[in-house]
């Protein structure tokens, strides 16, 4: 069964106040989920989250700050977006490197985090400009496009103590990792690789079909594209076998802010 949650038409603005939008949402579900998946999409952050009897719920928050609807009963929060980042030397983090190799060739599809001195800057040729003197390496306009929710991302955890339950993690690192280590045959953009994808997600979660065309249903795709669905859902299963997972690399280094440069996946 799945549910969505109200947050898609009330936002934490002057006419709604948070505490209401949390009632709300604790009405909204028959119960709080442990385990989510989170992936930044056009409308803001599309969330699943799920129990272990594999219960779903699902909806879209405006501002990645609104997790703190489920930080007090979530056991794991994985999210689709870079967290540690670099501050010098290497244009690429260990993590991504790790990744790219494990799952080759869809490889490409991990591509270098921006530096952190990126993210101070709001024009392409400036930001790229700043990694370029960070790392040696100018940023892709394909990294480019997602540094305000890097930013976003960055700008919430160095002010939370959340390190430990709100983690990276990369939807293809992850689809591989539930496929018994081995690489994805289609691109999610096309329909067999959907497919493909939602095949995987329903051997750990029976239920993972009917949360996908519901949440298909409930939104338009200039809000939620369907590989935000699966991206996210991917995350949820990942994060239900707590605390059985690894990361990428084994020990992975922490950046100027503490936070932990790494990729996390199950096994």
């Amino acid at each position: 069964m799945c549910h969505t949650s109200p947050l898609r038409k009330l936002r934490p603005d002057n006419q709604v106040k948070k505490r209401e939008i949390e009632d709300s949402y604790a009405q909204s579900v028959k119960s709080p989920a442990h385990f989510y998946g989170i992936d930044g999409c056009p409308s803001g952050w599309f969330y699943v989250g799920t129990d272990i009897d594999g219960e779903c719920q699902f909806g879209v928050l405006e501002n990645f700050s609104d997790i703190s609807l489920f930080t007090n009963c979530a056991k794991l929060i994985l999210v689709d977006i870079p967290i540690g980042l670099l501050s010098s030397g290497n244009p690429r983090r260990l993590c991504d490197t790790a990744a790219r190799k494990a799952i080759s060739p869809r490889g490409s599809s991990v591509f270098p985090a921006p530096a952190r001195a990126a993210l101070l800057e709001h024009s392409y040729t400036e930001g790229s400009e700043a990694n370029r003197r960070a790392v040696g390496k100018k940023l892709s306009k394909q990294t480019w496009n997602i540094v305000p929710k890097i930013r976003e991302v960055d700008e919430y955890m160095r002010s939370q103590d959340l390190q430990a339950k709100v983690r990276e993690m990369h939807p293809e690192v992850a689809f591989w990792a539930l496929n018994d280590s081995k690489p994805l045959h289609f691109g999610k953009k096309k329909q067999e690789g959907r497919e493909e994808r939602l095949e995987i997600l329903t051997r750990f979660l029976p239920s993972a079909p009917d949360c996908y065309e519901d949440a298909l249903n409930t939104y338009k795709r200039k809000d939620v594209a369907a590989d935000d669905i699966l991206d996210a859902m991917v995350g949820a299963v990942t994060a239900m076998h707590y605390p059985r997972i690894k990361t990428m690399p084994e020990n992975p280094a922490r950046d100027e802010e503490g936070l932990a440069m790494e990729i996390v996946y199950a096994f």
